[in-house]
């Protein structure tokens, strides 16, 4: 049958149809296919059974095979009063085929309160048209359900609470008119479920509370239309979930509360295209969520409350136009690498082992901690991250400098661009002190870099390597914190005047070198030792006191002392004035 058609007309005539098992019906029906404009599409030459025949079959258990048939009027409710049975009743099909069928009703196609057993049911290439199709509280038993490239031509489709027990069931290639789509608390078995290449139409769509169990389940390339795609309170089990290439349409996109269970599921290529979406109280158990190259909409993204606390969620080359939440979820491991962040991006989740942003860019804000619980996060890896907006976190509160020194798949030059970019992100912020302690621990790294790299070097390289990289972290973090604190640099002036009194007074003890005084009486030899230190590191030389010996050479260190010293202590200070 064709894959669409805009209206049809039908013609029976009184000439008998063969089917090629012998089948055989003393009328066949014409049935052209018509497009909008009223040119013929495709035209196909059916048989036309009984419908008491059918009902009489149904009602004797038989069999039913209703391949390249044209059924008008079908209806299971019909055939039970054919049959003088309750209207609920259940009616067993057995062996039931449709191949290649054309069913036609004024109301419904009804093949509700069924049970349905034998080896397969199929609907393979079939076309339904009518006002409802209806499946409502429908049992398969077969080991096949096969509803593959059919066409389903109606304002309303029920399989609402349907079950399912086999090993398959698919809806690929099956295209659904405007109108719509119930599948709500059916039960899909462990089978492989199989909806490739559907097309929904507009409309709305329900999955709600649909058990998907274990079965690997496929939505690969399907299309959904103008209408709200309802997946709440699904559940999935430990089958892959895929829908690679889905595209979602303009409509609302309700995942809320789904359990995706343990097996991996995949969002890959996805287009959102301008619908809102939200997995608000999603749960992913033991699994893995990847969304690659996938497409959203200007609206907002909301991942609130997400259970996955050892799962993997994965962003790669994903644009985002609008916000996206993940406020108060749980995670294991959140990553995006090379995403785009257009809006505002809400990291503010309870808990994740780890958070990565490899190589994004965010034009908008990152609001990874503001006030309130911090987030229970162990690694939160930014690097490569571009950051034209602002990142909202905290260096005490959020415990930042572990939660980059804990990065064991990071290179000390990537832990490096890391503070390098909190650094400059702080100082946009206002926020003095931060960007302090950033820039000490950016500093270290590219020491630690320096140093790998000179051990890595030629053997004179090798050689200095180790005095060259302690005499900077001396002089230039632990004497100063890189110029950062003034009261550092003030406790380093402190410890050269002991050290050198200490100098001072031991050459002078052990017959090396003197200080010869002009004060009467002479002070004792630790104070004297202590004042011309003083005097000496403040270049003052009132000239009561002069160094003999090898006593000179330390006064010649510590007056070199003093100038770089006082000059360290004057940058530290005034950084910390002018900001």
């Amino acid at each position: 049958m064709a894959r669409s058609f805009h209206s049809y007309r039908v013609k029976i005539v009184d000439k008998p149809f063969f089917r090629s098992d012998g089948f055989s019906t003393t009328r066949t029906a014409q049935v052209v296919l018509l497009s909008s404009d009223e040119k013929v599409i495709e035209e196909h030459y059916l048989a036309v059974p009984a419908l008491e025949e059918i009902y009489e079959s149904i009602g004797s258990n038989q069999p039913i095979n209703l391949d390249d048939c044209y059924v008008q009027g079908f209806s299971l409710t019909a055939c039970r009063r054919y049959l003088l049975k309750d209207k609920y009743s259940n009616i067993e099909l057995t062996h039931f085929s449709a191949q290649n069928a054309f069913f036609c009703s004024m109301y419904d196609v009804d093949f509700s309160h069924a049970t349905i057993q034998g080896e397969s049911f199929s609907l393979t290439n079939a076309t339904i048209v009518g006002a409802l199709l209806n499946f409502h509280e429908t049992v398969f038993k077969t080991q096949e359900v096969r509803f593959n490239d059919i066409f389903i031509k109606a304002e309303r489709v029920d399989m609402n609470q349907c079950h399912f027990e086999g090993d398959s069931l698919s809806f690929k290639n099956a295209i659904f008119a405007p109108g719509n789509k119930d599948f709500q608390d059916s039960d899909f078995g462990n089978g492989e479920v199989l909806f490739t290449n559907a097309d929904f139409g507009d409309g709305d769509i329900s999955f709600v509370n649909t058990k998907f169990n274990d079965s690997n389940v496929s939505f690969k390339v399907a299309r959904f239309g103008d209408g709200k795609e309802d997946f709440r309170f699904a559940k999935f089990g430990k089958g892959t979930v895929s829908f690679d290439q889905t595209d979602f349409g303009p409509g609302r996109i309700d995942f809320r509360n789904v359990e995706f269970g343990e097996g991996r599921t995949s969002f890959n290529r996805c287009q959102f295209s301008m619908g809102e979406v939200t997995f608000e109280g999603a749960e992913v158990r033991k699994g893995k969520i990847t969304f690659l190259r996938s497409t959203f909409g200007a609206h907002n993204i909301s991942f609130d409350l997400f259970e996955g606390k050892d799962s993997d969620m994965t962003f790669e080359k994903v644009v985002f136009p609008g916000s996206i939440n993940f406020s108060n979820g749980l995670f294991s491991k959140l990553t995006f690498n090379r995403c785009q962040f257009n809006g505002t991006l809400n990291l503010n989740v309870d808990s994740a082992q780890e958070i990565n942003l490899l190589g994004c860019i965010a034009r908008d804000i990152i609001d990874y901690y503001s006030f309130g619980e911090s987030p229970k996060v162990k690694i939160f890896n930014i690097t490569g991250l571009r950051l034209l907006g602002k990142l909202y976190v905290q260096w005490e509160a959020n415990d930042i400098k572990s939660m980059i020194y804990d990065q064991r798949n990071t290179t000390i030059d990537e832990k490096a661009s890391q503070f390098r970019i909190l650094k400059e992100n702080f100082n946009g912020l206002g926020r003095y002190e931060d960007e302090d302690k950033s820039y000490v621990e950016y500093m270290r790294c590219v020491q630690k870099n320096i140093l790998s790299k000179d051990l890595n070097s030629t053997w004179i390289g090798k050689v200095i390597a180790y005095p060259k990289y302690y005499s900077k972290v001396l002089v230039f973090d632990w004497m100063g914190l890189y110029a950062t604190s003034p009261a550092r640099v003030i406790t380093s002036i402190l410890a050269v005047q002991v050290i050198f009194s200490f100098l001072y007074s031991l050459f002078t003890i052990i017959g090396i070198g003197d200080v010869v005084s002009s004060l009467n009486p002479e002070p004792m030899l630790f104070f004297k030792s202590l004042y011309i230190c003083v005097i000496t590191f403040f270049t003052i030389g009132y000239g009561e006191f002069i160094p003999l010996g090898y006593s000179r050479v330390l006064s010649g260190l510590l007056g070199f002392m003093g100038v770089f010293l006082m000059s360290y202590f004057t940058v530290a200070f005034v950084r910390k004035i002018l900001r």
